[in-house]
């Protein structure tokens, strides 16, 4: 029944799911053009719409509702974001990226694997290195690039990252040692391409 991408549900097992089922069922291997059109499709059946209705919820015109359901045309991303949602789909990163077409979708998960990788790799070696014996200099200028990104002050700063300001001067100026929990605000408050230029910044030269 639906043109899936390897890994899919078979035409047997499709025609026994729900649509929201079957949208769980083949989001991660991925949905065609042809898939969501008869996704939207078996969600309208199963709610017993007219086109009309089904263009008031989904944000399409009928007309073109019609060219997607003869495949003249994709169904475009914010109608397949609204029809999940109509079937009370969560809206998270993974169903974003299930309505995303295929070339968009590839580009936004290999940026967010860069993104990754530089999390991983470089802040938080960066913060083995600080724990590992980093002197009171090298902390200081971390925190001191962190204000230069952020624009905020020791105590703004502080809040940010869940610290009291006496907490934070001792662990801005090397006093104490950098908490897990604080490393992790840290690297959840600031982007990868915020934290991966300051610290490249702060490392020795090879």
């Amino acid at each position: 029944m639906f043109d899936l991408h390897e890994g899919g549900s078979s035409p047997e097992a499709s025609a026994n799911m729900s649509s929201r089922n079957l949208f769980f069922e083949s989001a991660d291997s991925g949905l065609s053009n042809v898939a969501w059109a008869q996704l939207m499709d078996q969600f309208r059946d199963e709610q017993g719409w007219a086109d009309t209705r089904l263009s008031k919820e989904i944000g399409i015109s009928i007309s073109m509702i019609r060219q997607c359901r003869v495949h003249m045309r994709p169904l475009p991303p914010p109608a397949r974001i609204r029809t999940l949602g109509a079937m009370g789909v969560e809206v998270t990163l993974s169903t974003l990226l299930a309505a995303l077409p295929e070339p968009i979708r590839e580009a936004v998960e290999a940026a967010n694997q860069q993104s990754q990788v530089v999390r991983e790799t470089l802040v938080y070696g960066f913060f083995d290195r600080l724990d590992a014996g980093g002197s009171p200099d090298l902390v200081s200028a971390f925190f001191d690039g962190l204000a230069a990104i952020s624009g905020l002050s020791d105590s703004e700063q502080a809040s940010r990252i869940g610290l009291s300001l006496e907490d934070f001067i001792q662990i801005r100026t090397g006093r104490r040692p950098i908490p897990f929990r604080v490393k992790m605000a840290i690297s959840g408050a600031y982007t990868s391409k915020e934290l991966g230029p300051l610290i490249l910044s702060l490392l020795p030269a090879a």
